[in-house]
């Protein structure tokens, strides 16, 4: 396992491996689930993955941050539009 952090350094840069571990079909994270999830339970599951497995703790930053940013990009307001031909 590729490991860049030690629970004594700071946080490191994120790894590209890591992070497509992290959220793939199999990883702790999956990333066809976590649009499913509420922001609190997001949230909650990302600092029992900090606790847990320490190695991921550059690269679920980047996951909040995505979801969150993604979120509030489809957040408008849908509107309905007519084509009359």
């Amino acid at each position: 396992m590729h490991l860049n952090t030690s629970p004594a350094s700071p946080l490191g840069k994120p790894c590209l491996r890591d992070m497509a571990q992290l959220t793939s079909p199999t990883g702790l994270l999956p990333a066809a689930i976590v649009p499913l999830m509420s922001p609190k339970q997001l949230k909650r599951r990302i600092r029992e993955i900090n606790v847990t497995h320490p190695q991921y703790q550059e690269e679920t930053p980047l996951v909040w941050a995505y979801e969150i940013k993604r979120r509030r990009r489809l957040s408008g307001a849908l509107q309905v539009t007519v084509n009359q031909l």
